[in-house]
């Protein structure tokens, strides 16, 4: 036997006066059953208006304290701290005999089913040892909502949605039909334009301009989207734009780094786990892999695609598609390599590293054109889906061709 007091209940239950209506808990049983008490006097509020010359409490009110009475059961367990629980139904409901001020009310509740989030019980209200109502009781316990942190001179749209413990900044503008995932932090002076969304726990900082119109001329004002995954860490002064084209969309995935003075131009298409250091800028409809670094000040032309894997030194000037797992630079860009030490680091298998090496000497070695290297690579048989991956890059259309090999190049591939 537990007893839990009214001051322990209000740190479990959300419910305030006028309607907590349990005083005390004096039985428990973990998950399984609890009998609570409700002292009945005519103090209470709601006999100022029900049948006043003859008080009666509610019957629902019998039934919203046994709800809460099993609430308390489960709201008190570490697994289920923390959550607001909702009715979801209420069945076989039978009133006996009236409640009257100076009874006391005894709840006795037993679980009879979990199932996901719905929980199932059996609730009897007696009084004086005799039943007085009784129900079943379905009801659900759903994340309790919690107070967003938003300065207040911040603004707004009340059209935004925000998610749970979402922080904004002194100064940040939140446009209407955004929405922002939880835990997302958005530091100061930041403006999040009309028609994006933000995943969850990203980090957004000082200065950022996200969703603002396309950088296009074929922009006319149609409704186009931004949309950013989760886990993004978007530091100064990003910019990210847009899209042309009506109900198109510019998207970054999750768990990217965006240095400070990034841009991400309209339409352009970027995966997952890429790095991208500073002032970088990307034309639109621009497409980038997962797994790709991009360096410091590296100016990469509209339409360009940047394969998984590869890597971009700084001050490169980007014309044309990098290949997966190659290494690049220049002005203009040049391929120097292939990314060996980045294919080991991702615990890429020997036989894929030697397929992707095979692969890199007929696109850049050899002398041939690309028609005669493809040729080549297409008699590979059995290959890794690492290679697969590049054999379907270099086929695919482009509109800017492939980076061509450095003349002067100094092999970096082997160790």
């Amino acid at each position: 036997m537990n007893s839990i007091d009214v001051n322990d209940i209000k740190s479990i239950l959300p419910h305030r006066y006028p309607f907590l209506l349990i005083d005390k808990v004096i039985e428990v049983e973990d998950k399984k059953r609890i009998v609570a008490i409700k002292n009945v006097t005519i103090n209470e509020p709601f006999f100022q208006g029900h049948f006043p010359q003859q008080p009666i409490m509610p019957g629902v009110l019998t039934l919203e304290a046994m709800a809460q009475a099993g609430g308390v059961l489960f709201l008190k367990d570490p697994e289920y701290n923390g959550r607001m629980p909702f009715f979801a139904a209420i069945e076989k409901a039978k009133f006996r005999k009236p409640v009257i001020p100076g009874d006391q009310l005894r709840f006795e509740v037993e679980t009879t089913k979990i199932k996901g989030p719905f929980i199932k019980m059996n609730g009897k209200a007696l009084v004086n040892g005799k039943v007085v109502s009784e129900a079943d009781l379905v009801f659900t316990l759903t994340e309790r909502p919690s107070k967003r942190q938003i300065d207040p001179t911040a603004s707004v749209h009340s059209s935004a949605i925000l998610g749970k413990d979402v922080v904004v900044g002194p100064y940040t503008i939140i446009g209407k039909n955004v929405t922002i995932g939880d835990r997302t932090i958005l530091e100061a002076h930041i403006m999040v334009e009309k028609y994006t969304r933000i995943g969850s726990d990203c980090h957004i900082h000082f200065g950022s301009v996200l969703g603002s119109d396309a950088q296009d001329i074929k922009y006319n004002g149609e409704k186009t989207w931004v949309v950013i995954g989760d886990r993004n860490e978007i530091r100064e002064y990003v910019t990210i734009n847009r899209s042309t084209g009506k109900n198109t969309v510019t998207e970054i995935g999750s768990d990217n780094i965006l240095m400070t003075n990034v841009h991400i131009g309209h339409n352009s298409k970027l995966g997952n786990n890429i790095t991208i250091a500073n002032m970088a800028n990307m034309a639109g409809h621009t497409i980038v892999e997962d797994n790709a670094v991009i360096g410091g000040m590296t100016g990469i032309h509209q339409f360009t695609r940047i394969g998984k894997g590869s890597m971009v030194g700084a001050y490169t000037r980007l014309p044309q598609d990098v290949p997966p797992f190659m290494l690049c630079e220049g002005n203009p860009a040049t391929i120097r390599g292939f990314n060996l030490v980045g294919l080991k680091r991702k615990g890429v298998s020997s036989k894929a590293i030697k397929e992707i090496k095979n692969i890199y000497k007929q696109l850049y070695r050899l002398g041939k054109n690309k028609s005669q290297a493809i040729e080549e690579i297409l008699k590979m048989q059995d290959i890794e889906p690492e290679t697969q991956h590049l054999v379907n890059f270099i086929q695919a259309d482009s509109n800017r061709g492939l980076t061509k090999k450095s003349i002067d190049t100094v092999e970096v591939t082997e160790e």
